[in-house]
């Protein structure tokens, strides 16, 4: 009797630690199974690598239409590397794919953009992520993180006239889809121009640093001459918002594994603290 009393003990005590929060905070910060959607592509790359990098994930996978990247960018150059990542094929848009692909996900990161005509944009910018978000709730998926735009939560007011209206109008329709289905289990990032060396083609790496660092730094870091820039619609947010791409995936992997307990938005300033740290 005294054995069995203390076998009983045991399991209640056991079976109290395995459901409580503590437990529950544990499990889900070290035994993360993160897919990222459109990981194939630039930001998607890096975000991978980030992720494989940080040790929060036990299985780190992709989906997009054509699954593993023929050319990978520098940050997956390394084929040991590359081969970490299950790269998935599949249409987004496919509902059927979609449960297949995300069945046993605890972390979904949506990279998904595209530019074209405004109609196209706002699909697959926008449509693409909201599906993708439904599919989500439905798998009992923890925690989405959806890299956004600096031109959403601004002041400025959309409309058809507006340059790439559609693009950013389908940003500003995922970030609401996620907001009410994920109100304390979200990482949005609105970034602007991101730069860093990206594949292009045969071409082998474009250095966009070259670009974007010395424009973030006059429109950032020079005073009234920063203001100035700053102050002229639409071009001076985006000249003022631009990111290094290695601080856009260290932010992403950080707000969709080491923020539990809220949801989290972060603007192109606080992307850019990130870059203090080691680049990939």
């Amino acid at each position: 009797a005294y054995s069995s009393l203390i076998a009983s003990f045991l399991h209640c005590s056991l079976s109290s630690l395995v459901h409580s929060p503590w437990c529950n905070y544990v499990r889900n910060s070290i035994m993360q199974r993160l897919l990222v959607l459109g990981g194939n592509g630039y930001v998607g790359q890096n975000i991978c690598r980030a992720a494989l990098d940080s040790g929060k994930f036990s299985a780190v996978a992709s989906l997009s239409r054509s699954g593993r990247p023929s050319n990978p960018g520098p940050c997956l150059a390394n084929a040991d590397m590359l081969d970490k990542v299950d790269w998935l094929e599949g249409d987004i848009f496919d509902s059927q794919r979609r449960d297949e692909t995300f069945e046993g996900a605890d972390v979904i990161v949506s990279t998904i953009g595209a530019f074209g005509s405004n109609d196209f944009m706002e699909k697959v910018c926008g449509d693409a992520t909201v599906e993708a978000v439904d599919t989500a709730v439905k798998h009992n998926v923890s925690r989405f993180g959806f890299v956004s735009s600096t031109q959403v939560g601004g002041s400025m007011e959309f409309s058809p006239s507006f340059p790439l209206y559609g693009y950013f109008k389908g940003k500003e329709k995922a970030e609401s889809a996620i907001l009410e289905a994920f109100p304390d289990a979200h990482a949005i990032l609105r970034p602007g121009f991101v730069y860093g060396p990206r594949n292009i083609g045969s071409i082998g790496p474009l250095p966009l640093h070259l670009v974007g660092a010395p424009i973030s730094f006059v429109s950032t870091q020079l005073g009234p001459v920063s203001s100035l820039i700053q102050s002229i619609p639409f071009v001076g947010t985006e000249c003022g918002s631009m990111v290094p791409v290695h601080a856009v995936s260290k932010a992403m992997v950080h707000g969709v594994s080491d923020e539990p307990r809220r949801g989290l938005v972060l603007s192109a300033s606080e992307i850019r603290k990130y870059s203090m740290l080691d680049p990939q």
